[in-house]
């Protein structure tokens, strides 16, 4: 393996090694020595050297001519070294970054959305007990919350979504489907290495109210409960 030495702005060493199918690097024991006594040193920025090393690790031939230069220019003088500094220009990508600043404007604003619906669907679910209008609304509100969820890509969030829509499919009496979705998410939740107590409690929770509220609603109808 043919090598050279790369140090930086604070006189850090790396050895990197040019292998047949690769580059490697190491950190370098023995640094204040080496660069005061053993290296033969040449200059160039950081951004030139990443280009370099790019370079050295994607293409075969690239790599044995520089192995072969680097073999022959140790054979005649001592060890060869590179020292970094810093390049002259900055590079900006500002494409990215606005691309990146849409991001995370896009986020603040659905952050934004997702609290509004949660205190909305919140106020929603309580009037939902006593009125099915409200329960209706809450779902449509759950639906919307999922929607914002999926964009997040917060699987949890999602998950409490469903959950929300359980319960107000208890308040509209459609007891199997609250029972179905309660049920997956549980069942979901448990087999994960690292369960979300959080939700586990939330399952717990609701399924005491489906059940509570499916007893009342048999009692109503003057059903024994199934």
């Amino acid at each position: 393996m043919i090598s050279f030495y790369v140090i930086d702005y604070w006189d850090s060493v790396e050895t990197f090694y040019i292998c047949r199918n690769c580059i490697k690097k190491r950190k370098t024991a023995n640094a204040e020595s080496l660069i005061s006594n053993d290296v033969s040193r040449i200059t160039t920025n950081s951004i030139e050297l990443n280009y370099f090393l790019l370079d050295l690790h994607c293409f075969a031939n690239y790599r044995l001519k520089i192995a072969n230069a680097v073999f022959n220019y140790n054979k005649a003088h001592q060890n060869l070294a590179i020292k970094i500094q810093p390049p002259l220009r900055e590079p900006i990508d500002y494409k990215w970054g606005e691309r990146a600043n849409r991001m995370l404007w896009e986020r603040i604003e659905l952050d934004e959305m997702m609290s509004w619906l949660s205190t909305l669907g919140g106020a929603f679910s309580a009037l939902g007990d006593y009125y099915l209008a409200c329960a209706d609304v809450a779902g449509r509100i759950s639906i919307q919350q999922m929607k914002l969820a999926m964009r997040l890509g917060e699987p949890s969030l999602i998950t409490r979504c469903r959950l929300f829509m359980a319960i107000a499919m208890t308040q509209k009496y459609n007891f199997a489907a609250a029972k179905k979705v309660v049920q997956q998410v549980y069942r979901t939740e448990k087999r994960r290495s690292e369960p979300d107590q959080r939700l586990l409690r939330m399952c717990l929770g609701i399924w005491s109210k489906t059940s509570y509220e499916y007893d009342l609603y048999q009692k109503r109808l003057n059903r024994p409960k199934k």
